[in-house]
């Protein structure tokens, strides 16, 4: 790595941040102009980095008060919250090499990424004078207001802020109006807000001055759709003032702390701040992510984004502490967003940023999906979260693995038929439910299982009856087990690896019995094992297992066919699959080899969901809508059962049938 004359470090290949020093080589990149650094051909850092490297933030920024190097972004330090200032630029001595020729297409190009120079000076000009910038014509600023001036009925204390032309001022608000929505009381001596219930107490309030031509982030919040994620950001209301509008924005909430004073002087040492436990972390890195998708998909960038920034509440509510950084987005502030979000997060479980090349394992193990903060931050490191849906998702499924087992109870109603056509019933089916005291808490568990057996006479029948004998007496004895030792929790990779366990070990009973009997039984398989909300649903062969949620059949699990295969390259369709000649052709069975392919799917079950496990002679004669249909009309799952094999027969019957359904509420 090397510092870019322009104070920007770089490393070759890869360009980590943007940088001014630029000259234009091709319209699809820009090229750092190094007159002093024997490795110029460095990118920018509005071009992607080369794969296998991560990226660090700038900071540029020094705080005043610690020394901490912030980002240029920043208006709190991010180490011990003291506001920062941002000093005026100093002037420079204008550059006497020559400006490179450029086509119009990079001109362009240059204009999107890069915020442009003041040009020098040229022959025919005033001296001082720049080309290309008009004289100013607006009016001088006003005075601003003095100390004790009243605004619509907030005091003016003092000129907080001075910036870019826009002034803010620090003023006490009236004890009628809440801190917490923003909501006027309409009693003249209300003590509580009767729209949330907070006390009403006078406060300081920060009054931003709004003009045309500096139009402040705070005006953006006024106009944003009302949703729950709202609430995170401070709020905004506006009032008039001998001609010019104020925005009003709460600074300080009672009850509500900075994150950044929170934690300062806690850590290891007496310097550092403290580190959350990624129990408190998670849920804080959560909200921050639906707030940026939700500033996102109205078209605002969030800007600042700092411990300081952030003010923690009841119940671990957090809030900005103010939204002055707003703005219209664009990829730059995207990109930026999500970038503060990530060393964001870093700081409140104080990880450390590290710029490394990985090789391809590494990549490869940072797929997938994240079960703790640490693996998403990889994620993040290698670019797989590209935007801020991607955030949230990752972070709720990361707070779905550490999520407590929840318990529920269970409604079963299950039924077989031979059909009208075959004369023996190759199809056997599974309910166990199971009540589990896991750490003084009851859950409920069960595993509820489909075989649809193959090879006839003392064949089919065996291998799907030895292959429900032997989930349940794996799955029986693991959940005994997990009773046993519950003080470390349940996750999904304990609850995936009894299933796989199960499955294997169902394979390995028929595959045994059809050699010592010298025959090519076999059979199909799915099943849904659950304990309390968590569920792994497994297949191997056609047999189905669908989720019945808010009133929707959706399957889960996936046919080993040659007519689904057949589907998946594009050769049929769909609903070719129930009249294709080869339909019974499956691709993997129980009892084939040593060694069998199980599909597996984990699940979050919900209040009102419905799991429906069946063999190919229930969904082949009774297509998935009516399926759906007859569940739905039903609250007694066993004629829901019964109705569904009966419908069966009435198409048909060409095939065993056999449904097993499993409610919970």
């Amino acid at each position: 790595m090397r510092r870019c004359g322009c104070g920007v470090w770089q490393k070759a290949d890869t360009v980590l941040f943007h940088c001014n020093n630029w000259r234009s080589v091709a319209s699809n990149r820009l090229e750092h102009n190094h007159a002093d650094d024997s490795t110029p051909d460095l990118l920018c850092a509005t071009v992607s980095p080369s794969p296998g490297y991560s990226m660090e933030e700038e900071r540029t920024m020094q705080c005043p008060n610690c020394g901490y190097q912030n980002a240029q972004t920043s208006r709190f330090c991010r180490q011990c919250g003291k506001a920062l200032v941002t000093a005026a630029p100093a002037r420079t001595a204008e550059p006497t090499q020559s400006v490179p020729v450029i086509t119009a297409e990079d001109a362009a190009l240059q204009e999107d990424l890069v915020p442009q120079p003041l040009k020098p000076t040229t022959s025919g000009a005033a001296p001082g004078a720049l080309v290309g910038v008009e004289e100013s014509t607006a009016p001088p600023m006003q005075p601003a207001l003095a100390a004790g001036t009243n605004v619509a009925g907030y005091t003016i204390v003092e000129l907080h802020d001075e910036r870019n032309g826009m002034r803010t001022y620090r003023a006490q608000a009236p004890g009628d109006v809440c801190a917490q929505c923003g909501t006027p009381a309409v009693e003249p001596n209300a003590r509580f807000c009767e729209e949330c219930g907070a006390e009403l107490l006078p406060r300081d309030v920060l009054l931003v001055e709004q003009t045309a031509e500096q139009p402040s982030g705070a005006v953006h919040v006024i106009d944003l759709p009302d949703e729950p994620v709202k609430a995170l950001l401070p709020p905004v209301t506006a009032v008039e003032h001998e001609g010019k509008r104020y925005l009003v924005i709460e600074q300080v909430v009672p009850g509500w702390q900075s994150l950044a004073e929170l934690l300062s002087g806690h850590g290891e040492a007496p310097d550092q701040p403290a580190a959350l436990e990624e129990s408190d972390a998670l849920p804080l890195a959560l909200q921050l992510a639906q707030l940026i998708q939700y500033l996102h998909r109205n078209r605002l960038a969030l800007g600042d984004l700092s411990l300081a920034q952030l003010l923690v509440g009841p119940q671990g509510r957090i809030r900005l502490r103010d939204v002055q950084s707003l703005r219209p987005l664009d990829e730059g502030a995207r990109q930026a967003d999500l970038l503060q979000l990530h060393h964001t997060l870093e700081d409140l479980t104080r990880t450390p940023r590290q710029t490394r090349k990985l090789d391809a394992n590494a990549l490869e193990g940072v797929g997938g999906t994240p079960t703790s903060l640490q693996d998403l931050l990889a994620q993040a490191r290698m670019g797989s979260l590209g935007d801020a849906d991607a955030w949230v998702a990752a972070l709720s499924a990361v707070a779905d693995s550490k999520r407590a087992v929840q318990s529920l109870v269970s409604q079963v109603g299950a039924l077989s038929h031979v059909g009208l056509v075959r004369e023996l019933n190759e199809d056997s089916l599974l309910t166990i439910d199971f009540k589990l005291d896991v750490a003084g808490r009851p859950i409920n568990a069960g595993v509820y299982v489909v075989a649809d057996g193959m090879g006839g006479h003392e064949g089919g029948e065996v291998a799907s009856s030895l292959a429900v004998q032997s989930m349940a007496n794996v799955v029986a004895g693991s959940l005994i087990e997990f009773m046993v030792d519950s003080t470390a929790g349940l996750n999904d990779a304990q609850l995936n690896d009894v299933a796989l366990q199960a499955a294997e070990r169902a394979n390995m009973a028929v595959y045994e019995e059809s050699r010592r009997r010298n025959n090519d039984m076999g059979t199909t398989l799915t099943f849904a094992l659950v304990v309390g909300d968590r569920c792994i649903v497994g297949n191997v062969g056609d047999s189905r297992t669908y989720l019945l949620r808010n009133g929707q059949l959706q399957r889960v699990s996936k046919d080993h066919s040659l007519v689904q295969r057949l589907v998946d390259v594009g050769q049929i369709q769909p609903d070719d699959i129930y009249t294709h000649p080869h339909r019974n052709a499956i691709l993997r069975s129980l009892g084939e080899k040593v060694q069998v392919e199980v599909d597996l799917f984990p699940l979050r079950l919900q209040s009102g969901d419905i799991l429906f496990c069946c063999s190919d002679g229930q969904w082949e004669m009774v297509r998935d809508p009516r399926m759906n249909e007859i569940i739905t009309s039903h609250t007694d799952l066993q004629a829901a059962a019964a109705q569904l094999i009966a419908e069966g027969n009435q198409n048909g019957g060409e095939d065993n049938i056999t449904a097993v359904l499993v409610k919970f509420s």
